[in-house]
C-alpha cells in the first residue's frame, strides 16, 4: 500500500487532498466543520458539511477549485476553505 491509499477508503483510490476543517459562524464562535476529499484524476471533490450558521448537515460533489468556497444549500451562508499556511498568518496577526 503507497502513501495516499488506505483499505477500504474510496475503493483504494488515490487521494489528491484531504482536509477536515473547523468552521465559524457569523459570530466567530466555531459551530461547524467540513471534510473535503479530492481522488488523483478527479474534478469534483466529496464535501461533507454541517454549516456553521443553521446547523444544516449535507454530503454532496462539488466542482474542486483553489480557494476552495462553498454555500450552504440551506441558508446560503458562504464557507471559505483558505489554505492552512494562510490561516496559520492569520492566526499570528489576531494574536
Amino acid at each position: 500500500m503507497r502513501l495516499g491509499q488506505k483499505e477500504g477508503l474510496c475503493d483504494g483510490m488515490e487521494i489528491a487532498y484531504i482536509t477536515t476543517r473547523d468552521l465559524q459562524n457569523s459570530h466567530g464562535q466555531i459551530t461547524g466543520r467540513i471534510r473535503i476529499i479530492l481522488l488523483k484524476g478527479e474534478s469534483q471533490a466529496d464535501v461533507d458539511l454541517k454549516c456553521p450558521e443553521c446547523q444544516f448537515s449535507e454530503k454532496r460533489k462539488e466542482e474542486w477549485k483553489k480557494p476552495f468556497s462553498t454555500k450552504c444549500n440551506k441558508c446560503g451562508f458562504l464557507i471559505k476553505v483558505i489554505s492552512l499556511r494562510q490561516e496559520i498568518k492569520k492566526d499570528k496577526k489576531l494574536k
